[in-house]
């Protein structure tokens, strides 16, 4: 039937959405977790000049080192915003699909559960051919 196909269809497009979601979610961990990484680097060498008794390159060293690593943060707020608007994105696209889905599988249920049949037709005379 056509609303089957259509059915079938929509939930396949479901599932691509879902896998195409869940790369985004990976991409975003893999670029999270590298500026971490970049900023727990970025500390760590911070520190270490911290600690010696600095030369001028070494304060220049040092301010350039907080100026990297408050663009990297930024850069981090921006992914977590970023990412959050998102899962909100997702989550009404969710809700809609759901509602579609529902709709659509309602008129399903009922040509299944009860059938339109009259006694003397038969299924061509019901579903005529497309």
């Amino acid at each position: 039937m056509p609303e089957e196909i259509e059915l079938e269809m929509a939930k396949i497009q479901r599932l691509r959405e879902v896998l195409v979601r869940r790369e985004s979610e990976l991409r975003f961990m893999m670029d999270d977790i590298q500026l971490c990484k970049d900023i727990m680097n970025l500390k760590s060498e911070l520190q270490n000049l911290v600690k010696k008794k600095k030369t001028k390159m070494d304060k220049q060293r040092e301010d350039e080192l907080i100026q990297k690593i408050h663009r990297l943060v930024q850069k981090r707020d921006f992914l977590v915003d970023d990412a959050e608007v998102e899962r909100l994105r997702e989550k009404e696209e969710d809700r809609e699909m759901a509602e579609f889905l529902r709709t659509k599988l309602k008129p399903i249920d009922k040509a299944t559960q009860s059938p339109t049949r009259t006694p003397g037709l038969n299924k061509e005379e019901v579903y005529p051919p497309h």
